[in-house]
């Protein structure tokens, strides 16, 4: 173990040159560079820029390709990479490159945290919800969203047979350079809350488990590995899907979101993607279109699910 740690060490101070370090498994990472956040474990490391990167199971294989050397620097993702957000969030698609020439895509995601949510995001809300729902609803930190999605990739309640496909979460990067909270258009007191709640799942850790805090003043930007396929509005755009088709895989979505505990506020046909084959069709799972939903900063447990999830931890202690 202190051989992995001295290796780990010596990359850093290379910059993140993890070409050798990424042979490890995950499993062995040194514990004082793990963290572990809302059930999620990281790989916490550091660039000589002052960021810092924190790394799930799922990116750990692709530290080469999540260095920001590769994808952050000089605005690298801006310059060379595709801008997709349609509403006021910032989201690339980057392709990064190791050492090797091997290309991976990812999604470059710049975290919501404690902005206001805009007026066109809450009158797209899932009909029925209580009105106390809207009010209080935030978009989730991104610790937050990565430990719903890793929920929801899990599974674990509502119809096994039930599955939601989703863009797999790689790792959370944060830029040395501090800012002013104004520029990040962040409401200090939405902040608070973010670490009130990120304060009371450090309390369920068991003792000495670190986990993470966060800065008023950081960037927080999520990686994501891209999903192959188009989304559902460009379909409609094109002429290949109707409008009532994507209308009605909406309405499916959601429930299948429902039937595993969640709801997703704003979702809407550009956050799911479809797959085409090669004869111009779309490919199927059990006679329906297959799906992968993308966007989760608005990601919710619903009532049903919270309440399974506490009694199921008072019946375990």
């Amino acid at each position: 173990m202190t051989e992995v740690k001295h290796k780990i060490d010596d990359q850093l101070s290379l910059e993140l040159d993890v070409r050798d370090l990424k042979k490890e498994a995950f499993a062995e990472v040194p514990r004082v560079r793990q963290r572990l956040v809302y059930g999620v474990l990281y790989a916490e490391l550091e660039d000589a820029s002052g960021g810092t990167l924190w790394v799930t199971r799922h990116g750990w294989n692709l530290l080469e390709h999540l260095n920001p050397a590769r994808w952050y620097r000089d605005r690298y993702y801006d310059r060379h990479g595709d801008y997709l957000s349609k509403g006021s969030g910032a989201v690339f698609r980057v392709t990064s490159e190791d050492s090797a020439g091997k290309a991976v895509g990812l999604v470059v995601k710049f975290s919501r945290m404690a902005q206001d949510l805009p007026l066109q995001v809450s009158s797209r809300f899932p009909d029925g919800l209580p009105r106390h729902v809207l009010d209080e609803s935030v978009f989730n930190d991104p610790f937050q969203e990565f430990g719903l999605l890793e929920e929801l990739r899990a599974g674990e309640f509502g119809p096994p047979d039930i599955r939601v496909p989703t863009k797999r979460p790689l790792a959370v990067y944060s830029p040395g350079k501090c800012l002013k909270s104004w520029q990040l258009g962040r409401s200090e007191y939405q902040f608070r809350q973010h670490n009130r709640l990120l304060a009371e799942n450090q309390k369920r850790l068991p003792r000495g488990v670190p986990t993470v805090e966060l800065s008023l003043d950081r960037q927080y930007i999520t990686l994501f590995h891209w999903v192959r396929g188009v989304d559902a509005e460009a379909l409609v755009d094109a002429g290949l899907i109707s409008a009532t088709t994507a209308a009605g895989l909406v309405t499916r979505v959601m429930g299948d979101l429902a039937a595993k505990g969640f709801r997703m506020l704003d979702i809407k046909p550009n956050h799911i993607i479809l797959r085409r084959r090669h004869d111009g069709g779309l490919l199927t799972r059990n006679t329906q279109p297959a799906y992968a939903l993308v966007d989760f900063e608005l990601l919710q447990r619903t009532e049903e699910y919270r309440t399974w999830r506490e009694t199921r931890h008072e019946s375990t202690g």
